[in-house]
């Protein structure tokens, strides 16, 4: 009886142990995200997600995590140091963006409401995304003010003129829209004033660069503004995609490809397949210009550089166009139509995307122009019709 007394003893004893020992321990806190997801219309897909990378437009996407969606539902975990604005891609056809940051976040797609393969994302969960929702409202009531109604119904207008490809119908909305410059100014200015102020009144915020967006830039920002926006950012705000590019953006145009400094340089074919290095055109200052076929601010500048290139070509004067982003064909056409006489190089990537060169010199945008000595010390960084004018004109003298 004693024996089997204390058995029973020692097991209620580890028992009670053992519960106390359970009862007692922390929970752990997972201390990562947790995201879920439905898509109303498709059932199944293989999901991603994306890290946002703007500055270097060929390089291949970086996959944060992947996994298949079954009866129109997923789920991610993870943890991520800083939080950032990704992307998400459902299958091959459709994509989306959202804040993502630790915390428990449910995303609900409808298939049906599809803008060219761009979902909306019906978030919760996400504080950043509800800020960031908020002030994007207030910058479409901005943009939607009364004063500006006609300009919405002028947009509509000259998308459906591009669309008939009637010359007549373009030419007459294009007349008729320049009345409105004035009116078209005060709303892109007052939406940039909103963009700005709130990216200085929350600087530290990862959601403050996301509404700032590509305003940071050579055409819309002179250099003084971008050199009085940059240094404000703190914290998480520097840690997001949005200020990679910036970051990059501002080295481009202040250091390794502004005024002074050396242009790399660079092996192309011309439109007849012989191969031109940069650093040996016989030239005395080149005006490297990136252009495409596409682009109408590119080939409005053509006549004027026309003039300049038989003013100074003689004495010196080398212009480089440099085709990228492009149909190749297309590009010829252009060429031949626009008899445009100096050097064509062509730098059109995989899937008519940016080359390698224009990708070295950071382009920005279209037009993108460097003037550079003969020894590729850049002299003027995307200069205006006036300041290339100008500077020509000190240059040779006359």
């Amino acid at each position: 009886m004693k024996i089997r007394f204390k058995i029973k003893f020692a097991l209620t004893f580890c028992l009670v142990a053992i519960f106390a020992f359970t009862s007692c321990k922390k929970e752990v806190t997972f201390k990562g995200y947790t995201v879920t997801g439905t898509v109303k219309g498709l059932d199944e897909a293989t999901i991603k997600l994306i890290e946002l990378d703007f500055t270097d437009r060929g390089s291949k996407p970086k996959v944060i995590d992947s996994t298949q969606m079954i009866n129109g539902a997923f789920t991610f975990k993870g943890i991520v140091e800083h939080p950032d604005r990704v992307s998400i891609t459902i299958g091959d056809e459709f994509n989306s963006t959202f804040f993502l940051e630790n915390s428990t976040i449910a995303l609900n797609f409808d298939t049906t409401e599809s803008n060219r393969g761009e979902l909306k994302a019906k978030v919760t969960g996400s504080a950043l995304e509800e800020i960031y929702d908020v002030q994007q409202t207030k910058i479409d009531s901005i943009m939607n003010q009364e004063k500006f109604a006609i300009l919405k119904t002028i947009r509509s207008k000259m998308e459906e003129a591009y669309k008939s490809k009637d010359d007549a119908k373009i030419k007459a909305i294009q007349e008729y829209s320049s009345q409105f410059k004035g009116l078209q100014s005060q709303q892109q200015n007052e939406r940039r004033s909103f963009m700005i102020q709130y990216a200085k009144d929350y600087p530290e915020s990862a959601v403050a660069p996301w509404i700032l967006g590509f305003q940071f830039s050579e055409g819309r920002m002179s250099k003084e503004e971008m050199k009085t926006i940059y240094p404000i950012f703190k914290g998480d705000a520097k840690h997001t995609a949005m200020f990679k590019y910036y970051e990059k953006t501002y080295n481009d145009i202040f250091k390794s490809l502004g005024e002074g400094a050396i242009a790399p340089d660079f092996k192309l074919n011309d439109a007849n397949g012989k191969e031109i290095v940069l650093s040996k055109i016989n030239a005395k200052y080149k005006l490297v210009d990136f252009w495409a076929s596409w682009c109408v601010p590119c080939r409005s500048s053509f006549p004027h550089l026309k003039e300049l290139y038989k003013a100074y070509g003689k004495d010196g004067f080398e212009i480089v166009g440099i085709g990228t982003a492009d149909d190749e064909e297309k590009w010829r056409k252009a060429i031949e139509e626009d008899q445009t006489p100096w050097m064509h190089l062509n730098d059109t990537g995989a899937d008519h995307q940016y080359g390698v060169v224009a990708r070295q010199y950071g382009v920005p945008f279209l037009p993108t122009t460097f003037l550079m000595d003969e020894n590729e010390k850049i002299i003027l960084r995307n200069p205006k019709k006036s300041e290339l004018d100008e500077k020509l004109k000190e240059l040779f003298g006359y």
